[in-house]
């Protein structure tokens, strides 16, 4: 018997507890769309006392000491990047 379980939110969950690039990664390895991604990402900064600041280059969020910046490539694909 094969259970169809998603499992995605959990991991968001576990990823939260280990950091700022454990976090972005986790949602980049879920192929999430730009906007989605970039939406959950802000907020987790925010609700933990970090920063977001819209940049020419896409998006910088600051947390804990990291630093990271959001971006989508092109705009025919729509996934969520990042770069620490």
């Amino acid at each position: 018997m094969k259970l169809n379980v998603d499992l995605s939110e959990l991991h968001i969950a576990s990823a939260k507890m280990q950091g700022l690039d454990t976090f972005l990664t986790e949602l980049r390895n879920q192929k999430l769309c730009f906007s989605k991604g970039l939406e959950i990402a802000s907020k987790f900064v925010e609700k933990n006392g970090g920063e977001v600041t819209v940049i020419a280059e896409g998006t910088l969020l600051r947390l804990l000491g990291d630093e990271a910046t959001c971006f989508q490539p092109y705009d025919d694909i729509n996934l969520f990047y990042f770069e620490i």
